[in-house]
C-alpha cells in the first residue's frame, strides 16, 4: 500500500508535464511530493519505523487515500497560479517598492545583530548541546523577555516575509534594474530564518528555504533570461553547500546511527519520508476531539488567555487526545495537526475554505496582478511549510499575515491626498 502516494503523484506530475510542456511551479511542488513518497517507501523497505522521529507503522488504505486527496487540493491553487501571467508593479509604486525592499533588508540585519551573541555561541558549541539547551528552554516555558522596539523587525522577518523577500529577489532578476547591494540584501532577508535556525541547531528552516527557492525559481523560470539563470547558479551552489554542511552536522548530532544500528543514509530516508506514516498515525490514533485553537489561531488565543503560545505545552495537551505510544511532535503535515487540534470539523472546514479560494482564483484571476503576489506567497508558504506541520504558528506570524493584507491593498490602490 505504501507505494500508492508515489504512484499517484508520479502520474500527476506526468499529467502536468504533458499538459503544459514547460517547467513551472506546479511541477516543482508535485516533484517534492514524489520525492517524499519515494522516501516513505524506503522507510518501509528498511523498516525504519520507530526511529528518527518516525512513529510505528500505521499505514492504512483510507489514510493513504486521504493523504493524496489532501495534497491534491493544495496543489490545485498552485497549478492555477503557475499558469496565469504575472503582471508587473505599477510605475507609480516603484519608489514604495524599493522602500519595502530596504525595510525587509534592514529588519534582517537587526535580527542578526540582536541575536549575534546567541549565534556566536551556537557556532562554537557542539550541535547536540545547542539542541539540548534549546529544548530545555522550551520545556521550561521560557522564551526570553519581549523587546517591543524589535517588534517591526520581528514581524518583517516572520513567515511569510522571508519567502516574499526571495520572490522579490527573483522579481528583480527578471524585471528590475537594481543595485547589487540591494539584491544581496533582499537575498539575505530571505534566508534570515535559516541563519537564526543555527541558534537552535534546527534543520527545518534550511529545508523551508530550499523548497521556497526551488518553487520560486521554477515559477520565474519562464521569465528569467539565460544570463539571469546562469547568474543564479553561483549563489545556489554557495548557499546550498553551506546548508548541506550544516544539515549533515546537525543530523549527525541528533542521531547516533551506531547506537541504532542504522546508517546515516537511513536517517536521510527517515527525515525525508516520515511525513506519510506520521500523517496516517495521527488519523489512526488521534481522537480528533481536542478543539485546541492555540496553534491554528495563536493571536486569538493570546488575546483570550493573555499568554503566548507554548509549543511544548501544546504538544503535552495534544498527547492527551492520542491513543497508544505516539509521538505528536513530528512531521505529520498541516493536515495531521489540524485534525489533532480541531478534529474533523476543523479539518473539513479548512478544505471548504480552500475550495472557495480555488473557485475565486479560477473565476476572477486572469492575470496575477502585482498586489495579489501577497496571496500567492501565502499559498507557496502554506505548501512548503505545510509539508511538515501547521505553517503559521505563533502570534508574530499572524501579525505578519495581517501586514501582508495591508501591503496587498497598498500596492493595489493609488491614494490621492
Amino acid at each position: 500500500m505504501i507505494v500508492i502516494p508515489f504512484i499517484y503523484f508520479l502520474v500527476l506530475f506526468t499529467y502536468f508535464a504533458m499538459r503544459q510542456k514547460k517547467w513551472n511551479m506546479d511541477l516543482a511542488a508535485t516533484m517534492i511530493l514524489v520525492i517524499i513518497s519515494l522516501n516513505a517507501i524506503f522507510i518501509d523497505v528498511y523498516d525504519i519505523y520507530g526511529d528518527y522521529g518516525i512513529n510505528d507503522n500505521n499505514i492504512t488504505l483510507p489514510t493513504l487515500i486521504l493523504f493524496c486527496i489532501q495534497w491534491t487540493l493544495v496543489l490545485i491553487p498552485i497549478h492555477l497560479l503557475s499558469n496565469i501571467p504575472l503582471q508587473q508593479h505599477m510605475a507609480i509604486k516603484e519608489k514604495a517598492l524599493y522602500v519595502f525592499f530596504v525595510l525587509m533588508t534592514l529588519s534582517s540585519v537587526l535580527m542578526i545583530y540582536n541575536q549575534a551573541s546567541d549565534i556566536q555561541t551556537a557556532l562554537v558549541m557542539d550541535m547536540a548541546e545547542v539542541r539540548q539547551e534549546h529544548y530545555q528552554e522550551l520545556h521550561e516555558g521560557g522564551s526570553g523577555e519581549s523587546n517591543y522596539l524589535m517588534l517591526p523587525a520581528t514581524i518583517l522577518t516572520s513567515s511569510p516575509f522571508p519567502t516574499l523577500a526571495l520572490f522579490f529577489w527573483f522579481y528583480m532578476k527578471a524585471f528590475m534594474k537594481s543595485s547589487v547591494f540591494l539584491r544581496v540584501g533582499i537575498l539575505s532577508a530571505s534566508i534570515i530564518q535559516a541563519i537564526l535556525g543555527i541558534v537552535i541547531a534546527g534543520r527545518a528552516a534550511m529545508i523551508y528555504w530550499a523548497f521556497d527557492f526551488f518553487m520560486l525559481f521554477s515559477y520565474f523560470y519562464q521569465y528569467l533570461s539565460k544570463e539571469a539563470k546562469r547568474s543564479i547558479i553561483l549563489p545556489v551552489f554557495i548557499l546550498g553547500g553551506a546548508a548541506t554542511f550544516l544539515l549533515i552536522t546537525i543530523t549527525v548530532s541528533r542521531f547516533d546511527a551506531a547506537d541504532m544500528n542504522r546508517t546515516p543514509l537511513e536517517s536521510l530516508y527517515g527525515y525525508a519520508g516520515q511525513h506519510v506514516n506520521n500523517f496516517c498515525t495521527m488519523f489512526v490514533h488521534g481522537k480528533g476531539d481536542a478543539m485546541l485553537i492555540d496553534r491554528v489561531f495563536p493571536l486569538l488565543s493570546k488575546l483570550l488567555t493573555k499568554k503566548s503560545f507554548d509549543l511544548a505545552g501544546h504538544y503535552d495537551l495534544v498527547s492527551a487526545h492520542v491513543s497508544g505510544n505516539v509521538r505528536v511532535n513530528v512531521f505529520d503535515t498541516f493536515g495531521g495537526e489540524l485534525y489533532l487540534d480541531l478534529g474533523w470539523f476543523g479539518y473539513v472546514g479548512f478544505f471548504m475554505l480552500l475550495m472557495v479560494l480555488i473557485i475565486y482564483i479560477k473565476s476572477k484571476w486572469k492575470v496575477l496582478e502585482f498586489h495579489n503576489v501577497f496571496i500567492f506567497i501565502i499559498v507557496v508558504v502554506f505548501f512548503t511549510k505545510g509539508l511538515f506541520a501547521w505553517p503559521f504558528v505563533y502570534h508574530y506570524t499572524t501579525y505578519a499575515l495581517l501586514m501582508f493584507l495591508l501591503c496587498r491593498y497598498f500596492f493595489k490602490y493609488v491614494f490621492k491626498i
